[in-house]
């Protein structure tokens, strides 16, 4: 069996730790001039009661285009409805914003970032000293394991 190279293994481990970087919160209906930045990855709609009932949310695994008007949000992507006939196919659904109670936004998260890049740095660090230090006996090399 060959052992994976170095480069692509850290870079596909990488990605996974960069992508858990990000987080979908809930939040309210944005103000018309904070809506453009934001990366939309759903809505609920109606008024949630504390027992869940009562609203609907519409969340997509993909999001091809998002457009804002004065009275309406308008979402084209992937629904992700696992076990229902429209999982997987691209949808253009349009939301009154009297009806969105909450949108779903994805975030970066700075401090699970945070923790991984010290554990990426701390992990390098790790596997340097152990290639460049240990002890060395005659005719073997330092770095070497016997």
């Amino acid at each position: 069996m060959r052992n994976p190279k170095a480069l692509p293994a850290a870079v596909v481990a990488l990605s996974f730790l960069c992508s858990s970087c990000y987080a979908v919160k809930l939040g309210p209906v944005p103000e018309p001039e904070a809506r453009a930045t934001l990366d939309i990855r759903g809505v609920v709609v109606g008024e949630c009661a504390p027992d869940g009932s009562g609203c609907e949310s519409f969340e997509y695994s993909e999001v091809h285009g998002v457009q804002w008007s004065d009275s309406a949000l308008t979402i084209t992507g992937v629904v992700h409805a696992p076990g229902s006939d429209d999982h997987g196919l691209v949808s253009t659904s349009s939301f009154p914003l009297a009806d969105v109670s909450e949108v779903m936004v994805r975030e970066f998260n700075s401090t699970r970032a945070s923790v991984i890049i010290a554990a990426v740095l701390v992990g390098a660090s790790a596997a340097i000293a152990f290639s460049v230090t240990g002890q060395s006996k005659d005719g073997v090399p330092i770095g070497t394991l016997r």
